[in-house]
């Protein structure tokens, strides 16, 4: 079965296939393995692997007690809302029928598969280290929303647009509603990339049983 994505006509572009030549990365983004960080997860190592001969990396997603929750990299280069993000996964089974889990916590009780999604942050404020709830705004941290992939076997791209409806914040407002704080994200981008959840949240993690899989990212683009 094919990756599915969450859809909002005419926004996203969804292929079944990530044979064509991705455009060249934004300034400042790179998928170069050890420049993407594996942040808040558990029984993972702090990068992804690269993919032998192409560009782009692989993690394999843990078996509990593990999880996968945020893959990121630095990014500060200055966004608009006339660009995209676009990104192509893929997802293959090792061995047996992985099911991927994301009730990790017992709070967790939303019905709502495991997905992963885009994601961005901006700058945490000085002497924060970073841009969590420690001591930084919810507008800090940006999620596509309603656009996301759920997780499959299989492979998809896609892009989200740059702007406020397409995002929301880890309160969950939408950046129209919150539109100082969407164009403050943009303007001062600390780190992009991707995050694991299901359920009530979109970055509380996912992991594997019944098998074993293999999470790939070939093209993160900013354009």
């Amino acid at each position: 079965m094919p990756l599915t994505a969450v859809l909002l006509a005419g926004v996203v572009s969804v292929s079944l296939s990530a044979k064509r030549q991705p455009p060249p990365p934004a300034p400042g983004l790179t998928l170069t393995a050890s420049a993407w960080n594996i942040r808040y997860s558990a029984g993972l190592p702090a990068h992804p692997s690269p993919l032998a001969g192409m560009s782009g990396w692989w993690v394999n997603l843990p078996v509990a007690p593990g999880s996968l929750n945020y893959l990121t990299t630095p990014y500060t280069t200055p966004m608009a809302q006339d660009k995209s993000v676009t990104f192509t996964a893929q997802i293959v089974a090792m061995d047996g029928t992985p099911v991927f889990n994301f009730m990790l916590e017992p709070w967790n009780t939303c019905d709502y598969p495991a997905h992963v999604r885009a994601y961005f942050e901006q700058q945490a404020p000085k002497g924060c280290p970073d841009a969590t709830y420690t001591c930084a705004p919810a507008t800090a941290r940006w999620w596509a929303n309603p656009i996301a992939v759920e997780l499959a076997v299989g492979v998809v791209t896609v892009t989200v647009p740059l702007t406020p409806e397409q995002w929301s914040d880890a309160e969950g407002e939408i950046g129209s509603a919150q539109l100082a704080g969407f164009a403050a994200a943009l303007g001062h981008p600390a780190a992009i990339g991707l995050t694991f959840g299901g359920g009530c949240f979109f970055g509380h993690g996912v992991n594997v049983s019944g098998g074993t899989a293999r999470f790939i990212l070939s093209n993160y683009v900013v354009q």
